[in-house]
């Protein structure tokens, strides 16, 4: 009896800590690469449910051999069998149905011709010369609307991203700075110049703004030149 009744105890423990594990991950959408946020992550034995942040993060409790249900409004449901505990990085397809997305197969990112549907459905109001003002109620309220206008700011941010990463990439950095490895990964956090700044510099501004941005840099102390998240990763 005072065996069975251990057993009991050294297994509820047991299920208490195989439950407490923590499974991270990250939902992008798979054409595009855009980090999804507000995704609903469930785990399907225990129903608990999580949401992706900003950057497409989530943290959420589960074990091997468990499932994770993945949804997000203008996708696909997707399901994912967890074999380890090891970080996600799970892929969603947009759902053509649900937003007749024209999906155009090229090297350059033109997310008005690719994504031509959501921006059409993101459009609630339509202003034009010599034309009466054009307000939509439904798609300015509905799901989908809402849904597109949101991951129409995605795609913008993103192509403003990908215009100053053709100019600020790691191959210009080590054109004119000896930077390596965490240094230069955190140097180009540091140092990341928007868009508008970007657009007033010629490549002769661009070599005095690196050099001088890498002058700055030098003199910050060591523990000033890697992030803390960098450090952790060393």
């Amino acid at each position: 009896m005072r065996l069975t009744a251990l057993l009991l105890v050294l297994q509820f423990f047991l299920v208490l800590q195989v439950s407490s594990q923590v499974v991270t991950g990250t939902v992008v959408d798979r054409d595009s690469r855009l980090k999804l946020e507000n995704v609903e992550v469930t785990n399907g034995t225990s129903k608990e449910k999580a949401i992706t942040n900003a950057k497409g993060e989530f943290n959420i409790r589960a074990i091997p051999n468990q499932i994770l249900i993945f949804n997000q409004p203008g996708y696909f449901s997707d399901t994912l069998f967890l074999i380890n505990a090891k970080p996600i990085r799970k892929y969603m397809t947009l759902n053509n149905r649900f937003l007749n997305t024209v999906e155009i197969k090229a090297e350059a990112f033109n997310p008005e011709i690719q994504y031509a549907d959501v921006y059409r459905k993101a459009q609630a109001i339509k202003l034009a010369k010599n034309q009466p003002f054009i307000f939509s109620p439904s798609r300015y309220f509905s799901r989908e609307g809402k849904f597109a206008r949101r991951f129409k700011r995605k795609l913008e941010r993103e192509k403003t991203e990908r215009k100053i990463d053709q100019r600020f990439n790691e191959k210009v950095v080590k054109t004119y700075t000896p930077l390596t490895g965490a240094e230069l990964d955190y140097f180009m956090v540091l140092y990341r110049p928007t868009i508008k700044k970007l657009d007033r510099m010629n490549e002769e501004d661009m070599k005095f703004y690196l050099m001088a941005a890498y002058k700055e840099f030098k003199a910050l102390p060591p523990e000033k030149k890697v992030s803390s998240s960098l450090k952790s990763n060393k």
